[in-house]
């Protein structure tokens, strides 16, 4: 593909609406590596520049003749592109949907005149950076509509398919014949893991009694060794229920999200050595049978939830109520005597809410002195694309790996479509409980089968606007449940196989198989404007197996992941028309050819 723009590039400080018409000579020339298409602005300035500070950068360059152009791009947090002073894209007021991206996240074309062309951008600076990633495209990938092919190969294993269909929370079995349950849909859609962050806000599972350090141990100046300063009753219930329902636990050790003003179970434990004999004794518990307990076998344990969500000086810390140097030694404290209880459990945390400088500072300093354990690293991200989400595996997979923490697993325990949080937090919930957010959750699970992330929990199953799986009223399935169904589907298979999809615009998919001739392939098309694209026309090869005997399963508006014959079927070919934001599995059960 011809690259049309230059390679040098100019920023400026600053921003006037006569910034887009010309570049002016108070500029600092850059050039992206070779390799890389994100460029840090901060670099250019004496210091960084200060959140939401304006700027503005500028490509010049020649083309010799009217020419069809494609750009893509990605920046911390805000963007506005213009070619010739004509809009093409912005992120204004949405910003870049994700903390984590590049020139991928979002992509549009615009025809470039004979002559000398200025690309002019308005960047407005994130709270973290004033990175910018920008790159030129093929234009003819760009049009959503243009028919697509997916090979596969079932001789050619990747590995396993990974549990991308976890969540958070579990589910809700009725105690009499008025109480609402969806414990049957639940085992049906065979959710692997379940993490318990949060549940205290779910009074179906004990409400306020339930799984928080606090709840279970609710005088601190009690005696930590005895069983009689434990309230275990509801949780429990609570943690029975969900390995009922075939379910295991992925415990969190701390306390939910405390928005108002008055804090319970955020705040610094006066004795981090105590706190880490209660989690030892709460272990013991659900492991080891004491206090009149059992032997779940439960094996992730997680240290905290989201402690860098607010900085130091914030007046009001939903999370953490101290300073990340008294996260670090909580963390420190903790982690270190849980794994020399435990050798053989999974001890890790601290599901960083996106902070990804916070998480480098934090990955440092466990290294430090005596090397701190961390068997899995937590983290979160929400946000409308999947391909961010994959960005930010890649990153988390990065800085693991440099501070010596590469046997840790990278663990996904918080995601979700998210539009906006503030004006667009409304359509972001009619998103999430509609077609649109099953199909952005089965994109997000085809990207994180593909990219270094070891499982990814959803947020969340239990009643509440982020659930798209379960009704809040009646807890019968949304649209979203179809997809858990659907991924479950892949992995009784077992083996991911190679599949390509030629990168082909809005098209997600993951194929798996027995090994026996019998395969599945789920595939989405999702989009995140609200204009959509017309059908297209998807033809699918599979080497390994026949489509004489296979079987078109339909997500969409009136199908429930419900059979539909497919457009066109041969003896090496099945080709299926699919709409904008739709999902299709695909059954392959032939003999092998």
């Amino acid at each position: 593909m011809k690259n049309h723009l230059s390679d040098t590039w100019y920023f400026k400080t600053g921003f006037s609406p006569d910034d887009f018409t010309g570049c002016p000579s108070d500029v600092r020339p850059f050039q992206f590596r070779d390799g890389e298409d994100t460029f840090n602005l901060d670099r250019l300035l004496p210091e960084p520049g200060k959140s939401e500070q304006d700027g503005m950068v500028y490509n010049r360059f020649e083309l010799p003749e009217d020419t069809m152009l494609a750009f893509g791009m990605g920046c911390d947090w805000w963007a506005e592109v213009r070619l010739n002073g004509k809009l093409l894209y912005s992120t204004f007021p949405l910003g870049n949907a994700s903390s984590s991206f590049n020139s991928d996240i979002h992509t549009f074309a615009a025809k470039g005149k004979k002559g000398e062309n200025l690309l002019s951008v308005h960047v407005r600076r994130g709270n973290w950076s004033w990175a910018f990633a920008f790159s030129e495209k093929d234009p003819l990938a760009m049009d959503p509509c243009i028919p697509v092919t997916i090979d596969g190969d079932l001789n050619h294993i990747l590995g396993p398919v990974k549990p991308m269909n976890a969540v958070n929370n579990g589910p809700i079995k009725g105690r009499s014949s008025q109480t609402r349950s969806n414990f049957k849909l639940w085992q049906a859609a065979k959710i692997p893991f379940a993490r318990n962050h949060d549940a205290a806000f779910c009074a179906s599972y004990g409400g306020e009694h339930t799984v928080d350090i606090h709840a279970v141990f609710p005088d601190f100046s009690a005696d930590p060794d005895d069983p009689a300063s434990y309230d275990f009753t509801l949780t429990d219930e609570y943690l029975q229920t969900t390995l009922d329902a075939g379910t295991r636990i992925f415990y969190r050790l701390g306390s939910k999200i405390e928005h108002q003003k008055k804090k319970y179970g955020t705040k610094v434990p006066p004795d981090f050595k105590k706190w880490a004999v209660i989690c030892e004794h709460i272990i013991r518990h659900f492991n080891e049978g004491w206090a009149d307990g059992f032997h779940m076998n439960i094996q992730y344990w997680e240290i905290w939830n989201e402690p860098d969500l607010d900085p130091d000086d914030s007046p009001n810390k939903r999370n953490w109520q101290g300073t990340e140097k008294e996260f670090f030694e909580l963390y420190r404290t903790a982690a270190c005597h849980l794994k020399k209880c435990f050798p053989n459990l999974k001890i890790g945390g601290p599901a960083l809410s996106g902070k990804f400088p916070w998480m480098k500072r934090f990955l440092k300093a466990m290294g430090e002195g005596e090397r701190v354990p961390l068997d899995f690293f937590s983290w979160h991200i929400y946000g409308t694309s999947p391909l961010a989400l994959g960005a930010a595996a890649r990153e988390v997979r990065k800085c693991l790996d440099e501070n010596g923490y590469t046997d840790a697993e990278s663990i996904l325990d918080e995601w979700n479509y998210v539009r906006n949080w503030k004006e667009g937090f409304a359509r972001t919930i009619k998103s999430i409980i509609g077609l649109k957010g099953a199909v952005f959750t089965a994109a997000a699970m085809c990207v994180g089968q593909k990219t270094p992330v070891d499982m990814l929990m959803y947020y969340d199953a239990r009643p509440c606007a982020f659930n798209g799986i379960f009704d809040f009223y009646t807890l019968e399935p949304l649209k979203g449940y179809y997809t858990f169904l659907a991924w479950s589907k892949l992995a009784d298979l077992g083996s991911q196989f190679e599949l390509d999809t030629k990168n082909k615009n809005g098209i997600y998919a993951a194929g798996a198989t027995d090994g026996k001739g019998h395969a599945g392939i789920l595939i989405c098309r999702y989009f995140e404007p609200d204009q959509l694209p017309g059908d297209l026309e998807i033809s699918v090869h599979l080497n390994g197996t026949s489509p004489d005997n296979a079987k078109v399963l339909l997500l969409d508006e009136t199908h429930d992941l419900t059979e539909v014959p497919p457009e066109a079927k041969d003896s090496s070919i099945i080709r299926i028309r699919m709409k904008a934001n739709t999902l299709v599995y695909i059954e392959f059960g032939g003999q092998e050819k």
